[in-house]
């Protein structure tokens, strides 16, 4: 369940839409603009405008793992892949390589630097299952899908952090609520906070980030 709500969150890539100033004699014609959307509706609108321009996405990421036993954080680096409609890399590289991969329904995963990747079958992985669905109904601004899911709330405009509750019984033994926060000049999602129920964190930075350059077929292979 931890890995889910760590990587659905990937893909709640919310980008503003800015435009330019006109001249004051074409802003006297023109009625005045609507007052922006506050809060969740904002956001919603802001995503639902937007999700269509993104077809690709790469980026790396740094995960610090807190643990109530340990005094020093778990760190560990990695990058993900994304490409519409439906192939997804994500991969751990230090300090343990390990990963999963799909493409459609074509599905692999693999763990250390030894051991070759396996295929499965993803509607026989519940984890990776979700974590597909997830990622279909952030990039189709599924809105009810989400909410049916998770209570979200707006816990700061600018820049926007984004607060989720599971709404699952199972899930709300893990997890106490995901804080999502996005850059102030280009709202693409700059970190996610797991907070789990024992105390527990998990905090992931997003890093260099690529929008719509397509990566490589052999990625998704």
């Amino acid at each position: 369940m931890k890995k889910i709500v760590i990587i659905f969150v990937v893909f709640c890539f919310i980008i503003s839409a800015s435009s330019m100033v006109c001249a004051q004699e074409q802003q006297a014609l023109q009625p005045p603009p609507k007052e922006p959307l506050k809060g969740k509706a904002g956001a919603f609108a802001r995503i639902e405008k937007t999700v269509s321009i993104i077809n690709a996405v790469a980026s790396e990421f740094r995960q610090e793992r807190r643990l109530a036993m340990l005094k020093e954080p778990v760190v560990s680096s990695g990058r993900f892949y994304y490409e519409k409609p439906d192939k997804l890399r994500w991969e751990f590289i230090s300090p343990d390589p390990s990963g999963f991969l799909v493409n459609g329904k074509f599905a692999k995963q693999w763990k250390g630097k030894n051991n070759p990747p396996e295929a499965f079958d993803l509607q026989q992985n519940p984890v990776i299952r979700l974590i597909v669905d997830q990622l279909m109904a952030w990039t189709k601004a599924d809105f009810a899908w989400i909410e049916q899911r998770y209570v979200i709330f707006v816990v700061k405009e600018n820049p926007i952090v984004l607060k989720l509750v599971p709404r699952s019984s199972k899930e709300k033994k893990y997890i106490d609520q995901i804080l999502i926060s996005f850059e102030a000049d280009t709202h693409y999602t700059s970190a996610v906070d797991i907070i789990e129920k024992g105390g527990d964190s998990t905090h992931i930075r997003f890093l260099n980030m690529i929008i719509n350059n397509s990566p490589q077929k052999e990625l998704f292979e």
